[in-house]
């Protein structure tokens, strides 16, 4: 049985090995400290791109559901209301 090369177009991507992944992860942990301390998108944007540079795609695609999923959870807990509360009614 012969093995198909690899489409020259596909990205090559390969398992990073043990200092990558913790690069990786310690990359994400400031960056998620940053938005947990009250920074936004725009002023942990350095970190984000650290991140983003030092984790593969995939897992960066992970990670961001993962946080999402997390910050979702929290706010049910504590009785999160999906209307902000700040909104006033439309004419209608």
């Amino acid at each position: 049985m012969d093995i198909m090369p690899r489409e020259t177009s596909e990205k090559s991507s390969h398992f990073p090995n043990k200092e990558s992944r913790y690069q990786c992860w310690d990359s994400r942990d400031k960056f998620w400290e940053c938005l947990d301390a009250g920074g936004n998108e725009e002023v942990c944007k350095e970190l984000r791109n650290k991140y983003i540079e030092l984790c593969p795609a995939m897992w960066v695609k992970h990670f961001d559901r993962k946080r999402n999923y997390l910050v979702f959870k929290e706010q049910m807990k504590h009785g999160y209301e999906p209307l902000d509360s700040t909104r006033t009614k439309e004419p209608g």
